[in-house]
């Protein structure tokens, strides 16, 4: 290309109406920018968004200056990505080089995986691990693809640049939260939906001045061209301009009454559905044994005095520490609903007055996939340690958040944390809580069929079906109740019975473990029958005949509840200093032990707040038999426990792993580096494959093409195919050569001698009398093989690459009646000449 026409290029790429297009790509990042940031609520999103539409548009221009075709230029855009995303995206990568590397890794990772990542997340995201990396691909790669379509030469095309623009604004709203912007009023109509709204008008509008100013311009320019052939035209006519601009007018003002007549009727139909209420997040919940029912491994002998976690910080209000929150139950055991959804929680909130900080640490008691923290977690936890990234990546958290699990994958082959895990917490400080004595009961949320002494239970108490009465019941459960945590007095048992005989001289009665129906109706049995025989007069202590520990009074309590009509669930955790003293499991103050662990039972308020409600029994009046009729004494005594020997019952099965010895690491520190590395150089590779992936499966089917042509069995076929080798050859290289005509002719206008002669040979043997031979077909080759030679000797390397590389050859055998592009502009001359004159003589 000579100066002149590189100018002339370079001036056209920069004209007022490529101008106008880019304006309104950039115009569309903004309104992009604007629809997320619902989503991630962090100013380091408006940096993603604007910053990384401009590169996108960056990019297409500097494709189009170079004249590059579509493939080239999709690399150039990809590559720009690639060295953009960690610092735009991740800049917490920026850390240390395997942080970096991690970060790189993420960023490819991210394209594919990354838009689950966001939708398993709570909005708002802030900028946690790498969330931004598929609104980067958004904008990025959505401002490239539309200013390559505004800044092409067929206005068909600049079209369709309105099409990408508003599907970068819809990313906000599909992968927002579920709940739509709040109602305002205006002029007494009340708008839903406003953000909503506003975006969805905005985008339509700056479509609409788009396509209308584009045809201004486009317009403009052809009757500049007209003008500049001295062809004069007649004046529109004043008339017509005017119905253009109220027709402009009209279109606007049809899109904000539709959108303010639709948008009522549109929040009535449904409830607003979005990407993130469709995906799952992988959890390993449901193949997890109950907690409550290994309840008792807290206590024994092993475990009581372990430690489960120590704390560090002042807990100030937090009242408790929580293991898992059990919402199901299916007589068999209390679980975790298959209906409730984990989600991860992202890392922006900041501390705060409001807020508690607290360092947790995992001790030698526990292992698991539950994540003991408070209630009202802020944000992620920040682990800390070896595994702190593995944690973070399998970090989630129930829809209320009130219950935390990791995933991630632990030494044995098992999942969550270990002994030695470390991470830190950040909590809103808990406000006033909840009452339930202002509660009303409703209907039975239970079959009291299938717990006929529970139902016969409560009835017998003769208290009124409220939250006060609900109170009072769990308040007689337990002064009847009688704390105990095993079947038999014997070693394992030896350290929870000294501690209860240090306090209040404490005589051991066996209790079976299990919380199922079975085992729950067996103890509302007990506390029936020893009601009906100690009569309507009987004092408390004759009352006392249900032998259990929290595992059971937990069950039972949330089955009372659900028979009045109330919301429960059952907890299993430890209480903090800041929690009410209750007596048999004390609290834990900065070190939590097997035996500060408890379980409680939560019931919902009327404002919708659980509230907690203990449950352990008392544990200084031993359950007496009586016959009916039968009158204790005032004070009675103590009697002695008989020992008795029995077979140990089968242990509980736990996914606890503290008996199990680590194995031992099997490659030393020096070769883990070398694996490390190894890891990054793979990645790295691969990385490098897939973008360069598209380029080799283009070489290899252009090379394909080729020898398909010059292998065909036939001469005949053979020589057509060299000259369409040749044609391709060119269009590739942008020589340009008529499609019309003969191949002579053809070959003429390429001003190519060896076109020229390729044309006469492939005439002269295909119109040949007789069938041409194999001589002539390799003589056609070999004009293309030299022409090849000799296009290949013209260039430099770069563009000899950018020429094999080009789409364009394929795309003109898709659609071979399209015309070339550079002889548009003369057709619309020459239609625009042709009406000039018709109106010059009309005007004559």
């Amino acid at each position: 290309m000579s100066g002149t026409a590189a100018r002339r290029e370079q001036a056209s790429l920069f004209s007022a109406l490529n101008l106008w297009g880019l304006g309104y790509v950039f115009a569309g990042v903004v309104l992009a920018t604007l629809a997320a940031w619902p989503v991630y609520d962090a100013p380091r999103a408006l940096i993603v968004g604007i910053v990384g539409g401009l590169i996108g548009m960056a990019a297409a221009v500097l494709a189009r200056m170079l004249r590059w075709g579509t493939l080239l230029a999709a690399v150039l855009a990809a590559a720009a990505y690639v060295v953009v995303v960690v610092p735009l995206a991740i800049p917490s990568a920026l850390s240390s080089p395997p942080a970096f590397f991690g970060g790189l890794r993420d960023a490819v990772l991210g394209v594919v995986l990354g838009w689950k990542q966001i939708l398993t997340l709570k909005p708002p995201l802030g900028e946690y691990q790498a969330v931004l990396i598929p609104f980067l691909v958004v904008v990025l790669f959505g401002a490239f693809v539309s200013a390559l379509l505004v800044l092409g030469r067929s206005s068909r095309r600049s079209t369709f640049a309105v099409i990408v623009v508003s599907a970068m604004s819809v990313f906000g709203i599909a992968f927002g939260a579920t709940g739509t912007s709040a109602p305002v009023v205006l002029l007494g109509f009340t708008l839903p939906a406003p953000r909503e709204w506003l975006i969805g008008v905005a985008v339509f509008l700056i479509a609409l001045v788009f396509l209308v100013g584009a045809s201004r311009l486009r317009r403009s320019r052809a009757l500049r061209a007209v003008a500049a052939h001295n062809i004069t035209r007649r004046a529109t006519p004043a008339w017509l301009s005017i119905r253009r601009h109220l027709l402009s007018a009209g279109l606007i003002v049809v899109a904000l009454v539709a959108g303010l007549a639709i948008a009522p009727a549109a929040a009535g139909w449904s409830d607003r559905s979005v990407l993130r209420d469709e995906v799952e997040p992988m959890i390993v919940v449901q193949q997890q044994p109950s907690p409550l029912g290994e309840y008792r491994s807290w206590f024994t002998a092993d475990r009581a005095d372990e430690t489960v976690v120590k704390i560090d910080g002042d807990p100030g209000d937090v009242e408790r520490i929580r293991i898992a929150t059990l919402d199901a139950y299916d007589g068999q055991d209390f679980h975790i609903s298959a209906d409730d959804r984990f989600t991860r929680l992202p890392r922006a909130a900041a501390a705060g007055e409001s807020r508690v900080e607290l360092d947790i640490t995992v001790g030698d008691a526990y292992s698991g996939i539950w994540v003991p923290t408070p209630s009202g977690l802020a944000q992620a936890p920040t682990f800390s340690g070896s595994r702190a990234d593995a944690l973070a990546d399998g970090f989630h958290v129930d829809d209320g958040g009130d219950t935390a699990i990791t995933i991630a994958d632990a030494p044995g082959g098992a999942a969550g944390l270990v002994p030695g895990d470390r991470y830190r917490v950040l909590v809103d400080a808990p406000g006033k809580p909840a009452s339930l004595t202002d509660v009303q009961g409703g209907d039975s949320l239970l079959d009291a069929d299938q717990h006929p002494a529970l139902a016969e239970w409560a009835d017998m108490q003769e208290l009124p079906r409220t939250g006060a009465g609900f109170l009072e019941l769990i308040e007689r459960l337990r002064a009847r109740g009688y704390l105990s945590h095993a079947l038999l007095d014997d070693e394992a048992a030896a350290a929870w019975i000294a501690d209860l005989k240090a306090k209040e001289g404490y005589s051991f009665a066996p209790s079976y473990a299990g919380h199922s129906s079975a085992r729950i109706e067996e103890l509302f049995t007990s506390l029936v029958d020893q009601q009906r025989r100690a009569g309507a007069d009987a004092t408390p202590q004759m009352l006392v005949a249900a032998v259990g520990d929290d595992e059971q009074f937990a069950t039972a309590a949330a089955l009372l509840a659900q028979l009045w009509g109330l919301e429960s669930r059952v907890v299993l955790g430890a209480r903090l200093p800041a929690a009410a003293e209750v007596p048999g499991i004390p609290a834990c103050d900065t070190v939590c032990t097997g035996s500060n662990m408890t379980a409680w039972v939560e019931v919902r308020a009327s404002g919708g707040d659980w509230v907690a409600v203990d449950v352990t029994p008392q544990f200084s009046q031993l359950p007496s038999l009586i016959t009916e009729g039968e009158q204790l004494p005032e004070h009675p005594t103590v009697p002695e426990q008989p020992h008795s020997e029995a077979l140990d019952p089968p242990q509980a099965q736990s996914d606890s792993h503290d008996g199990e010895v680590p194995p031992e690491p099997v490659a030393s520190d020096a070769l883990a580096v070398v694996l490390f590395i190894a890891r990054i150089v793979g990645l790295s590779l691969l990385t490098l494959a897939l973008l360069l992936l598209p380029l080799i499966v283009l070489l290899v089917v252009k090379r394909h093409r080729s020898k398909a042509r010059r292998t065909a069995p036939d001469p005949e076929v053979r020589l057509v195919g060299a000259w369409e080798e040749l044609a391709d050859l060119y269009v590739d290289h942008e020589i340009p050569m008529a499609t019309a005509g003969t191949r002579v002719q053809s070959a003429s206008g390429a001003e190519r001698p060896a076109a020229e002669r390729l044309a006469r040979v492939v005439d002269q043997a295909v119109f040949a009398p007789y069938p041409p031979d194999e001589a002539e077909a390799e003589h056609a080759w070999g004009i293309v093989d030299e022409e090849r030679q000799a296009l290949r000797a013209e260039q430099s390397r770069w563009s000899a690459l950018r020429s094999r590389l080009r789409l364009r050859s394929f795309l003109a055998r898709i659609a071979p009646t399209r015309r070339i592009a550079f002889g548009s502009r003369h057709l619309a001359l020459g239609t625009l000449a042709l009406a000039g004159a018709r109106r010059q003589e009309e005007d004559a």
